[in-house]
């Protein structure tokens, strides 16, 4: 009697095992569907559906919410879109100008249309201007996109002796920061056998004015544009630049071949002056090479610029303007 009831219990024991593991295979299969069906339901899965890798997903959803996504899972994939934000200097805040710019031109190359939309490229010179944002200090823009307003002189002005310059006493000004860095540099040079000798300085809106209608009387406006600054463009107005030259080569068409000059190619960043229209870079700068003028922007800047062999229109757009 004792040996049935052991094996009814053993049995029912078994069923009860049995049953439980049953029902757990059950509700795990249930809860495995639930969850497929669930992520059936996602922008992942949907992204996934259309052909975007896991890895392109987390690429797009760094930068796009949640609406631009879902979005995304209602077209055909967009490998330039990926490739786009793959990129070292893609900006998100030019997402839209990107795509409309492909758009335009779906033969350029993603290189090609980063670069033209950071640069503002896309529009021609002195095009959709706004004025500098003065706030940046030594690290203000001026070019053919951004200007200074007539009224515009810096506060700090100095007086550079004509032991430094050409022309009258007085003819000369600069910011005093400009100045002091100038005149260590200056030092410098001259222990290498080189004295330095500055040909402009400080120009005002109107001396910029006169300078400019000079150039457009005599040459036109093409070639105007492409040796001067428009009044309100010019970096001059910044109290920031200087024409250097030495003071036995002042010729500006065989500057760049004296030693002079290749003194300031290697040296002028570590007193923190940039070459501000460096050659090959025209099409940035909108200005031809001019191995003479010189912009401050302060040590740091000026060596990143130098080390990196950019534009100081490069070095805003992903150092400052950001």
């Amino acid at each position: 009697m004792v040996t049935k009831k052991k094996y009814r219990l053993k049995k029912d024991v078994f069923l009860y095992i049995a049953v439980v593991i049953v029902a757990i295979v059950l509700v795990n299969k249930g809860i495995n569907a639930y969850k497929t069906y669930k992520y059936h339901q996602t922008t992942e899965y949907k992204l996934i559906t259309v052909g975007y890798s896991k890895k392109d997903i987390k690429i797009l959803s760094k930068n796009l919410n949640d609406k631009e996504l879902l979005k995304l899972t209602k077209e055909k994939k967009n490998d330039k879109l990926v490739n786009l934000m793959s990129n070292k200097l893609y900006l998100h805040k030019h997402y839209q100008d990107y795509l409309d710019y492909i758009d335009i031109f779906p033969s350029k190359t993603i290189d090609e249309v980063i670069k033209t939309i950071n640069l503002h490229l896309n529009y021609a010179f002195y095009e959709d201007t706004k004025p500098t944002d003065l706030s940046k200090e030594y690290l203000i823009i001026v070019n053919k996109y951004n200007y200074l307003d007539e009224s515009f002189s810096p506060e700090d002005l100095v007086t550079i002796s004509t032991k430094y310059s050409w022309g009258s006493p007085g003819t000369h000004t600069i910011r005093k920061e400009v100045f002091d860095a100038f005149l260590k540099m200056h030092e410098d040079a001259n222990q290498n056998g080189i004295y330095l000798m500055i040909n402009s300085s400080y120009r005002d809106f109107n001396s910029q004015t006169i300078v400019y209608n000079n150039y457009l009387k005599n040459h036109g406006e093409a070639y105007a544009d492409k040796y001067a600054a428009r009044p309100g463009y010019s970096e001059h107005q910044t109290g920031l630049a200087l024409d250097i030259f030495s003071i036995d080569g002042a010729l500006r068409n065989t500057f760049k071949d004296t030693p002079a000059y290749a003194w300031l190619k290697d040296n002028s960043y570590k007193y923190g002056f940039i070459i501000r229209y460096p050659e090959g870079k025209e099409d940035i700068t909108g200005f031809s090479f001019e191995p003479w003028h010189y912009r401050y922007v302060g040590i740091d800047a000026a060596k990143y610029i130098y080390e990196k062999d950019i534009t100081l229109e490069e070095y805003y757009v992903y150092n400052i303007d950001k």
